[in-house]
């Protein structure tokens, strides 16, 4: 059952953590990206850490909307993409690439 069900999958999942950018909410603007960037610098490096119990998906870095976006898109029309899940550091990779 679990085989077919794998042999059938062809979609992209994302699984960013804390996503950052502008965030509007009514007429405020929210610069979500003064905490996220400075966040994703430090954290991007640090992937052994977030295999530590309890304190470690607490290190996994920001990822900026743009990046989601970027990958979504590219997921979404680009036919060669490998279908799976994607996470923060894939996200990462895949958005740096043209």
């Amino acid at each position: 059952m679990v085989q077919t069900i794998i042999l059938l999958f062809v979609g992209v999942i994302l699984r960013p953590g804390f996503i950052h950018g502008t965030r509007r909410v009514g007429s405020v603007n929210i610069p979500l990206g003064l905490v996220g960037s400075p966040m994703q610098m430090v954290l991007q490096n640090a992937k052994p850490l977030t295999r530590l119990p309890l304190v470690g998906p607490m290190l996994t870095p920001p990822v900026s909307a743009t990046s989601v976006a970027k990958v979504a898109v590219r997921a979404a029309t680009d036919p060669v993409f490998p279908p799976g899940i994607v996470d923060v550091y894939g996200i990462m990779r895949y958005s740096e690439q043209k």
